[in-house]
């Protein structure tokens, strides 16, 4: 059976308005009961899609399905829905509580370059010790010197740049959990 993603909702309190398909929605229950799935908690949001417009309508399409096998194995998950700030759907964050340790990277943002003192920064930096003559070892050095000074000199010239992206999620976010309750003032609908 093919359900249609536009309608995976399992009840009417997966959508804001009662325009509803009942026959899709057993269809999908169904499909769930049959497969033994259970669907994960989602902490933080009701609906995860939205039409962006002035009355929006609003639904929960997105869902995480598990097996008992799956839940038994990660008992400690934990499904958190984000902002809309990249899409009309809501991102969903699982956490399983595996340990998972990222490895700080370089991340080169494009905005540098339209900051004053850009090229003295990166000429500063081009530099490393002159007792290395291995020509791939020198371009390792270069390259990992210019990417922490940069790092260093971006975090001063902006500040915190994910603290600030992270306070924007967080204003989108409050926004998004508004618009569930009432339509969002145009002073709103602005930020």
């Amino acid at each position: 059976m093919v359900l249609s993603d536009f309608n995976m909702i399992t009840s009417a309190a997966d959508k804001n308005n009662s325009n509803l398909n009942h026959h899709i929605m057993r269809k999908f229950r169904e499909f769930i009961d049959d497969n033994e799935l259970k669907e994960l908690y989602m902490h933080g949001r009701r609906f995860t899609w939205t039409n962006e417009r002035d009355a929006p309508m609003m639904t929960k399409i997105d869902r995480v399905l598990v097996t008992l096998d799956w839940e038994l194995t990660f008992t400690d998950n934990l499904l958190q829905v984000l902002s809309t700030n990249v899409s009309d759907h809501a991102l969903l964050h699982l956490s399983t509580s595996a340990p998972f340790y990222q490895q700080k990277r370089f991340r080169f943002e494009i905005y540098w370059t339209k900051l004053e003192g850009f090229e003295q920064a990166v000429k500063d930096a081009w530099v490393c010790d002159e007792d290395i003559v291995d020509p791939y070892k020198r371009l390792d050095a270069l390259l990992r010197n210019t990417a922490t000074t940069l790092q260093a000199w971006g975090e001063r010239k902006m500040g915190n740049i994910k603290l600030k992206l992270a306070v924007a999620n967080n204003v989108i976010l409050r926004l998004d959990c508004a618009q569930e309750r009432r339509n969002l003032t145009q002073e709103e609908l602005w930020l």
